[in-house]
């Protein structure tokens, strides 16, 4: 019994020691930044926390080899951790800075240095690659070794369960420090890319901008010229299609005119022949004519030898018969005057005939030219009905060439309203790229 009681007895004592001790510890915390005092706060980790890590600091000591084997014993089973320490250090190098760095984390003091070194840590860890969830699950490793090694050590079950509180918060802030780092360079360099982005697109789309307000003001440029132009053609069109229905109108009364020149034509053939006709009928009676005249011409001729006979035998009868001679005389010589008239009729009619040949020949010529003009009118009407049709139908195609030009020119008006507008919007996206 004694012996237990002076066991119970040693017992209190050496925990009323470790309670003087912890006491009089000097720790604290030495931080002015507000939002790593908003951490501290927000874990509740206190002064007696830190006099509580800074008790185990020897027990931390004394099994940092353990701590570090193991922490290492499961980060190189990782190839990926594997590779990044083997590209970037030595595993004996990492080892004596984790040694550093958890002995530090049960110092008792949180102050400026302690942050910037967990501030490294997150630089140092960016640098590298080591993404936060491998950083997260390392620092298990340490957790519960240091747990284990509290449970071993530590036998009070209040002072163990403040320990182990004490851990948690430490670790807690360790992570918070090191991952808050880590965001911030992963942010900065976010940012720093962005800005990299937003420059490159700027000058991206201040490039495409002022390419497209030019190719914008080419393209309407191009646009109202071809607009001017096609309203040009489509002016020439209509005064092409004016003409054409002038030519039209020419054609048709040129036409007309032609069939009044046939009929006239016709009526100077009909003319021509009834003429010839009358001059063959003329002909016809002359020569009638000439049978009476030669019929007279022999009855004068016999008229003559009657009155020389008379005035032989009224010259036998001496001068019973000169009464008989005078009337002979008389006779005859009415007889010479009746022949000269006939000579000179007949010469009369000759030439008659003459003329008359002159003519019909003349008349052969006009009517053969008449028939001529007729068959070349006849041409001529027919070219100009070829030339009415070619009219009409070119009148027909100019109408129809005038209703799409006069589409086209609506289109290209509307083409022209468009790239009016392109252009607007081009300029106030180049101004948006320059802003």
């Amino acid at each position: 019994m004694s012996l237990f009681g002076l066991g119970k007895s040693n017992k209190k004592k050496e925990e009323k020691n470790n309670h003087n001790e912890i006491v009089n510890t000097k720790v604290g915390t030495k931080i002015e930044d507000a939002s790593i005092l908003d951490k501290i706060n927000m874990i509740q980790l206190t002064e007696k926390d830190l006099k509580l890590l800074k008790s185990i600091q020897p027990l931390v000591e004394a099994n940092i080899d353990r701590l570090v084997e193991d922490f290492y014993a499961i980060v190189m089973k990782v190839d990926k951790l594997k590779a990044i320490i083997d590209n970037h250090s030595t595993v004996d190098r990492l080892r004596k800075t984790l040694r550093a760095h958890i002995t530090e984390m049960f110092d008792g003091n949180i102050d400026q240095s302690f942050i910037n070194k967990r501030l490294k840590i997150a630089k140092v860890h960016y640098v590298i690659g080591l993404e936060p969830s491998w950083y997260m699950g390392s620092f298990q490793s340490i957790h519960d070794t240091i747990t284990h090694l509290t449970f071993k050590n530590i036998k009070d079950r209040r002072k163990l369960q403040a320990v182990l509180s004490a851990v948690n918060k430490i670790l807690s802030l360790e992570q918070q420090l090191v991952l808050e780092a880590y965001e911030r360079e992963n942010m900065k360099k976010l940012n720093a890319q962005f800005e990299e982005g937003k420059a490159y697109l700027k000058n991206k789309m201040t490039s495409v901008s002022e390419g497209l307000v030019a190719l914008a003001e080419q393209t309407q440029a191009s646009v109202v010229t071809l607009s001017t132009n096609i309203r040009e053609v489509n002016q020439t069109t209509t005064e092409s299609s004016e003409q054409a229905i002038l030519a039209k109108n020419y054609a048709d009364d040129g036409q007309n005119k032609l069939r009044e020149l046939l009929d006239k034509i016709s009526v100077m053939d009909k003319y021509s022949r009834d003429m010839i006709e009358s001059i063959h009928r003329l002909g016809e009676s002359s020569d009638k004519i000439s049978s009476v005249i030669h019929i007279v011409q022999d009855i004068a001729e016999q008229t003559n030898i009657l009155a020389l006979n008379s005035a032989i035998e009224a010259a036998r009868a001496g001068e019973h018969g000169r009464g008989f001679a005078v009337l002979s005389q008389e006779v005859q010589s009415l007889a010479e005057q009746t022949k000269n008239s006939i000579s000179q009729i007949h010469e009369l009619i000759s030439n008659s005939n003459l003329y008359k040949e002159q003519v019909i020949k003349s008349l052969k010529h006009v009517e053969e030219a008449l028939m001529s003009g007729i068959a070349t009118s006849e041409h001529t009407h027919e070219a100009f009905q070829n030339i009415t049709r070619s009219i009409q139908q070119n009148s027909m195609t100019n109408m129809k060439v005038q209703e799409q030009m006069d589409q086209l020119v609506a289109v290209m008006n509307e083409i022209e309203n468009a790239s009016a507008i392109v252009t607007s919007s081009a300029e106030q996206l180049n101004e948006a790229a320059m802003a």
